[in-house]
């Protein structure tokens, strides 16, 4: 009997490949995620730096001038935080996306497998009737070689 040939077999390394490549690009997503999130942490721990040292030098004594300047400074890195927290947003939603991409790519996997091991059974059992037939069919050639008939007695 020839040898099993899953026909799709093609078709599920391909969808294998595909999730290789799709958990990779998560993981470069992630990446950046987690460099934005660094980059809103220090851009934040920036600005209350920056506002403590102004309530001390307010303290000590400001021109408006420099408070103004230093009052653009901090609107300057509130804007920068609030554009941060807008990558941010958008980077969570292209993980969710591509999570949302491997979750059907693992089910349409998972899919191709069943049906190969379903068909692979089926093989299997259709292998299992054909040796049965030929031991059959040899015990029937060896009874009538020997000259046995079915009561098991030689004539």
């Amino acid at each position: 009997m020839k040898k099993f040939v899953f026909s799709l077999q093609r078709v599920l390394d391909y969808k294998e490949q595909i999730l290789g490549l799709l958990k990779s690009e998560l993981s470069r997503l992630q990446l950046n995620r987690k460099e934005i999130e660094k980059k809103i942490q220090n851009a934040e721990l920036e600005f209350d730096n920056t506002n403590r040292n102004l309530v001390v030098k307010m303290k000590g004594g400001m021109t408006r001038t420099e408070i103004a300047a230093h009052k653009c400074y901090l609107e300057e890195i509130n804007r920068k935080i609030l554009a941060l927290q807008e990558d941010l947003r958008k980077a969570m939603e292209a993980i969710a996306a591509k999570q949302r991409e491997i979750v059907q790519m693992n089910s349409d996997i998972s899919g191709l497998k069943h049906l190969k091991e379903h068909q692979l059974d089926a093989y299997r059992s259709e292998e299992r009737k054909e040796q049965e037939t030929l031991v059959e069919e040899f015990v029937g050639r060896t009874k009538s070689v020997c000259g046995v008939n079915s009561g098991g007695v030689a004539v």
